[in-house]
């Protein structure tokens, strides 16, 4: 998100410097053309007052006149072609501005038309670019393929490359013809082209404006129309190649942002479950401690059974007790101080060294401590072990 923030200040920064820069460079060579143009008009308005004597009202009224009859010289405007031609001005968004419409339901449905055919013929020329763009690109790989040439991809490069003199030869082209037809010069021919397949549109230059073109010369009037679609064609497919992929860096930048919070989402959950497994394992670790013990206690009370049953023969008490004993030794090494002192075999230690001492007779041979002794009374040592 920083980068995308970054991008967008950058963006307006440089565009208000663009802006700027520009109208610095206006103003020096604009400025000084406009001030001699309008003092050159303005001692032509007064020579002809002072010539045919017209007053400055009337001279308004001429000067009005002249100004709404400039459109009607052309022929009529609102048949047929002429408004076949405004409509392409208005979804093309070009809008000359040689005609508009003079009723209230007219310039109401304008407005109708402009929002439903602008979005359409947008899309239509991005799409008809990307399908240019797509066999110029087959067309290139084939061109590499039959010169012999070893890597036959299409580079980004390539594309530019042929984009950008496309769009030259198509301005070329309108220009040699509207020069022809139009009496204009290469260069203002050019300079129409140019404003108008970038939509600009000034008005300052407009085609089918003179002897009644729109009436008279239908091959003319065809290839203009022709030549404003095709040619918006190819400056839309020379845009989708270069300037939209710039326009849709903010998308790959969000893209890129969910997919590291997706990331980060998925190392969370990774680590809770990784914490899981390492609860469960310590859980199972205390089962298998609660084994052991269960065990260890089982292995005492059978050794001490065992050994009561032969508690008649010589030394077999001391026997047993040296089995719990030795178990319980085992069991406590496996343990640390805290967990020992909580087990089952600690209480039965416990037991064993307090109430065994006296109820048992010395033996050499014991494994527990010389100061043990036997066993004296059976029914004594089994409720004491039931009550452990």
């Amino acid at each position: 998100m920083k980068r995308q923030n970054a991008r967008t200040l950058s963006l307006i920064a440089c565009t208000f410097t663009y802006l700027l820069v520009g109208a610095a460079v206006f103003d020096a060579l604009e400025s000084e053309f406009e001030m001699r143009e309008k003092e050159q008009l303005e001692a032509e308005e007064r020579r002809l007052q002072g010539k045919y004597n017209i007053s400055d009202e009337d001279y308004r009224q001429l000067e009005t006149l002249i100004l709404e009859a400039e459109p009607h010289r052309a022929g009529v405007q609102w048949k047929f072609a002429g408004a076949f031609y405004f409509a392409i001005t208005v979804i093309t968004t070009i809008g000359y501005g040689h005609a508009a419409p003079g009723t209230d339901a007219g310039k109401a449905f304008c407005m109708f038309y402009a929002v439903l055919g602008i979005p359409l013929t947008l899309v239509m020329f991005q799409s008809l670019g990307e399908r240019m763009n797509t066999f110029v690109k087959c067309l290139l790989k084939r061109i590499k393929k039959c010169c012999g040439m070893s890597i036959t991809d299409v580079s980004m490069e390539n594309m530019v490359t042929v984009g950008f003199f496309s769009c030259i030869g198509t301005l070329c082209i309108g220009a040699a013809a509207f020069s022809h037809y139009e009496d204009w010069s290469f260069f203002q021919s050019y300079y129409y082209c140019f404003i108008t397949l970038t939509t600009i549109g000034f008005g300052d230059f407009v085609a089918l404006q003179k002897n009644r073109a729109l009436q008279k010369k239908p091959l003319y009037v065809a290839f203009s129309f022709m030549y404003i679609l095709v040619g918006l064609t190819v400056i839309g497919a020379f845009l989708n190649l270069v300037v939209l992929r710039f326009l849709t860096m903010n998308s790959e930048d969000e893209r890129r942002d969910a997919e590291e919070r997706a990331s980060l989402a998925g190392n969370r959950s990774s680590m809770m479950i990784h914490i899981q497994d390492k609860a469960v394992q310590r859980g199972r670790q205390r089962r298998e401690v609660y084994g052991m013990e269960v065990n260890d206690l089982q292995s005492v009370c059978s050794c001490i059974r065992y050994h009561l049953h032969d508690y008649g023969t010589t030394g077999g008490g001391i026997r047993g007790l040296g089995c719990v004993f030795s178990h319980q030794n085992s069991f406590s090494s496996q343990l640390n101080p805290n967990q020992y002192f909580q087990t089952v075999s600690y209480k039965i230690e416990e037991i064993s060294a307090s109430t065994l001492k006296n109820s048992l007779p010395p033996s050499p041979t014991s494994s527990v401590h010389p100061d043990l002794y036997s066993f004296t009374d059976n029914h004594q040592f089994t409720s004491r072990r039931k009550s452990v």
